[in-house]
């Protein structure tokens, strides 16, 4: 029986399991397969989240076919394994994706269950990769145990950079992107590339996600890496920076994506900076100006007169209120009430009032004095979708938009639920 020696059980800041993230970091990439050492719903759970967007991609006809390249598969552990170990039954699923799949190579997530069996995982895919000389690599993370979906990204990151990434002379111009907004083809990834380009720069590929072995090996010659990733995301992402600096010479542009008008022009203008070419900066700034105020003199006159209401539910943490706000400013829309719902603390009632009073004069209310004015909104923007369903919602999204792109996207978004007949109501998704 192959058991794991690591004594200790490391504390996290966050809630979440690492399995997804691990998933997430490989699950488009071409020749890639993964095996979650797990009871078979954990590959459920991460499957189920590859369903939403698929939903979400096909409602916004940005489907796009082949998206998901890497077969998931669970090693299906139960209550035998549990008592008497699973080192087995890892053995026996890797070989079985080895022989239905023929991947290039495959990567291997212990869930919690694996971690309080104590299964040593690396040992286990170090002893498979011998009889099937594939490379079988194994992420050093366990389910909720140790890890959260960031921190499953990051491991799973590093382990593949580790075992396929040598250090290479670099290759003047060509960068890689890091990190995750939606899958290597979304909107967001796009944007990210078309601002590159002001300056030169072509995007070899994003990493982890996205990338066949070739393009992982290549990306050891980019010139530079840049972030994709903000708040917790990107303190994880900048770990991946750095890991890949040390590893072999890439630098970074340390900052995160942009997210708003005034964020754009300073992440332009430090790239400028970074690259010794203010010019093409003002350029850049230029043109991303023109094209903001072009949009939003098209939108601007069907949302002035909207009588409008912000239902705030997420505490800062996981809500950033200056983008909104300046986004709605940008449609010169001023929120008649701003209504903070019952879930939060007093403690996460308190710092929102703080910060928002800094961003509006609108009136902030708790939810139990709102029934009226929630009646009378015309336009609801929430973080949360409310059982009202016959009301115009407009549901401010967790991943914020990048740029300018993703600024006019939102506005065209608020624009369409706003010519909505008021007696159709329903929530639209930005």
């Amino acid at each position: 029986m192959v058991r794991s020696k690591r004594p200790v059980i490391a504390l996290k800041s966050g809630c979440s399991c690492s399995m997804p993230g691990v998933w997430q970091a490989v699950a488009h990439n071409e020749g890639a397969a993964v095996v979650f050492h797990s009871p078979k719903a954990c590959a459920h759970v991460s499957q189920e989240m590859s369903l939403g967007i698929y939903y979400r991609s096909i409602t916004r006809q940005e489907f796009v076919a082949g998206r998901y390249l890497a077969p998931l598969i669970s090693s299906e552990l139960n209550d035998e394994h549990s008592v008497f170990g699973g080192a087995e039954q890892l053995r026996d699923c890797i070989n079985f994706v080895a022989r239905q799949y023929q991947p290039r190579y495959i990567v291997v997530a212990g869930s919690c269950v694996a971690g309080v069996i104590g299964d040593d995982i690396a040992e286990v895919a170090a002893a498979v990769e011998q009889e099937i000389a594939i490379p079988v690599i194994a992420v050093p993370c366990s389910g909720y145990l140790d890890g959260e979906y960031h921190a499953g990204f990051y491991y799973a990151a590093m382990a593949v950079a580790e075992r396929f990434m040598t250090p290479r002379p670099a290759v003047p111009g060509q960068v890689t992107i890091l990190g995750d907004c939606g899958g290597p083809d979304s909107q967001d990834c796009r944007e990210i590339k078309s601002i590159l380009e002001r300056f030169g720069l072509i995007v070899h590929t994003q990493f982890p996600g996205g990338a066949c072995q070739q393009d992982i090996e290549q990306a050891a010659a980019s010139s530079l890496n840049i972030l994709l990733g903000r708040s917790q995301s990107f303190a994880w992402i900048r770990k991946l920076a750095t890991g890949l600096q040390e590893r072999c010479g890439i630098p970074f542009f340390d900052s995160p994506h942009p997210v708003g008008w005034l964020e754009t022009k300073e992440w332009l203008t430090e790239l400028g900076t970074l690259l010794g070419r203010p010019e093409a900066a003002e350029q850049a700034i230029a043109a991303e100006r023109q094209r903001l105020q072009a949009a939003v003199q098209e939108v601007r006159p069907n949302l002035q007169s909207v009588k409008m209401v912000l239902v705030i539910g997420r505490p800062l943490m996981y809500f950033e209120p200056e983008w909104v706000m300046e986004w709605l400013s940008l449609a010169e829309i001023e929120p008649a009430t701003i209504i903070l719902l019952r879930g939060l603390t007093n403690t996460q009632q308190a710092e929102l009032r703080q910060v928002l009073k800094t961003h509006t004069q609108a009136p902030v209310v708790e939810q139990d004095e709102a029934d009226e004015m929630m009646a009378e909104a015309e336009l609801i923007l929430t973080t949360h979708e409310l059982t009202n369903d016959h009301q115009r919602q407009f549901f401010l999204p967790l991943l914020l938009p990048i740029g300018v792109g993703g600024l006019i996207r939102q506005l065209r978004r608020l624009e369409r639920l706003a010519l909505r007949p008021a007696l159709r109501g329903g929530i639209l998704y930005g």
